[in-house]
């Protein structure tokens, strides 16, 4: 019976096999990676360091150009580099110019909370273990609305006392009414060992603020970099009916990945709400963020201003921005910058003649070992190379236009006679599978 039961399954795995290396094939379609060639319409240069070593590894920031033509992921951008033995692709490694901030705690125990009048507010921190560092002091506190100035001295006896930060600033901006608030309570100094902090926190001319506790913190900051992009303001609305301005502005880089709009606005003393949306073609509109404030205030209590709307990383060419007036007069609005964080490339150069090709809707994103391999690289103050002029790749051949529903068959010509005989080759093996079967269960006759 086990010798039967394995021949029957026989033919059902090797179908099932042939299944599967039909499905990969299909797959491999769209998913293995290509080589530049006919496919990529541009190509930049990029231009390395006078003074580089042989096989050391490079940094070079993609520019806004690059954004207008590659696919929205980058998937299509490829290396290569020419030397003797003619062009060949390289891997790199894609990186997002996000900046990062590390943080950690610092034990600490607050004592002497007093207050002078009319002066300040004072206590002191005192690290728990000796030889910590510290870089920065978040200030804990009920109060609401306020700005004060911050002082911080450090000391390693307790009695002479050095001062780490005098200009720092605090502030709190709430509008409970509107469900709006905003603020900084953090004073950041050069890193220190100091075993004490004194933290003295100015009146201002205003009543002492309620102070619940401080937390200290050891922060490490690697700075982000960001394009800045103008937008072109296409159209300018003025709706009194419905108490809006709408403003309708264009990306002179279409793909760029924008997160924020900054404002140029020259008035004082406003609060609006704005809404932020996005197209591709400006007839359909995608909601992008809602709810969030531009403010200004000079007053004797605050001084302080946002003119940045924020929102989820995007690449429309054109941006919808409504602004709430109310029962205001509408704010004059000029010169609107589009930013998002910088992409970069990582490789390793060695003395070759490289490309950077793009521009290719059709290709599948790489995968490089090299980013596995990365955590373990230093890549800490690389030499920066650049990309020179976009220019046209002699070798691309644009595709022949289809039809507009064109069928899958007529794309994949081969595909309909391959899946017949693959099919009538599945019905054979079945129909064998089948006639075994029977003569293993009906008696020949005598």
């Amino acid at each position: 019976m086990g010798s039967r039961s394995e021949t029957r399954l026989r033919p059902f795995s090797i179908a099932f096999v042939i299944l599967l290396v039909a499905g990969a094939l299909l797959s491999a379609i769209d998913v293995w990676a290509d080589s530049p060639d006919a496919g990529w319409q541009f190509f930049k240069p990029v231009i390395l360091p006078d003074d580089l070593a042989d096989a050391q590894l490079v940094e070079v920031v993609l520019d806004p150009e690059v954004y207008s033509y590659a696919q929205p992921g980058l998937g299509d951008v490829r290396l290569t580099a020419t030397g003797t033995d003619g062009e060949r692709e390289i891997p790199y490694n894609l990186l997002i110019e996000a900046g990062d901030q590390r943080r950690a705690a610092v034990p600490v125990k607050m004592q002497d909370l007093g207050h002078i009048p009319n002066d300040h507010t004072s206590f002191v921190l005192t690290v728990q273990s000796e030889g910590d560092l510290h870089s920065e002091v978040q200030i804990q506190t009920s109060s609401a609305n306020f700005q004060r100035r911050v002082a911080i001295s450090a000391s390693d006896d307790g009695e002479t006392w050095r001062i780490l930060q005098e200009n720092g600033q605090i502030f709190n901006l709430a509008i409970p009414e509107r469900g709006f608030s905003a603020g900084d309570t953090s004073v950041r100094y050069p890193s220190s060992s100091a075993r004490f902090l004194r933290v003295q926190i100015f009146d201002e001319d205003q009543g002492p603020l309620a102070i619940s506790g401080a937390v200290v913190l050891f922060a490490q900051t690697l700075e982000p970099r960001r394009h800045h992009l103008p937008l072109d303001i296409l159209e300018r609305i003025e709706d009194a009916e419905r108490k809006q301005t709408i403003l309708v502005l264009q990306a002179f880089h279409p793909g760029f990945p924008a997160d924020t709009i900054h404002l140029d606005i020259p008035h004082r003393n406003f609060y609006r709400e704005v809404v932020v949306e996005g197209s591709y073609d400006s007839i359909y509109w995608i909601p992008l963020q809602s709810g969030e404030i531009l403010y200004d205030f000079v007053t004797p209590r605050f001084v302080g201003d946002d003119r940045e709307i924020r929102f989820g990383e995007s690449r429309y060419r054109y941006y919808r921005i409504t602004i709430f007036n109310e029962d205001n007069p509408p704010l004059p609005v000029e010169k609107p910058v589009g930013s998002g964080f910088a992409r970069k490339i990582v490789f390793t150069a060695a003395g070759e003649t490289h490309r950077l090709y793009y521009g290719n809707p059709e290709a599948s994103a790489p995968s490089y070992e090299l980013e596995k391999l990365f955590p373990y690289l230093v890549t800490e103050d690389l030499p920066v190379a650049r990309l020179g002029p976009r220019d046209l790749n002699p070798a691309f051949d644009a595709p022949v236009p289809r039809p507009v529903g064109e069928p899958f068959t007529e794309r994949y010509p081969w595909l309909l006679p391959g899946v017949v005989a693959l099919a009538a080759l599945l019905v054979g093996l079945f129909l064998a599978s089948l006639i075994r079967q029977v003569r293993g269960r009906l008696r020949p006759p005598e």
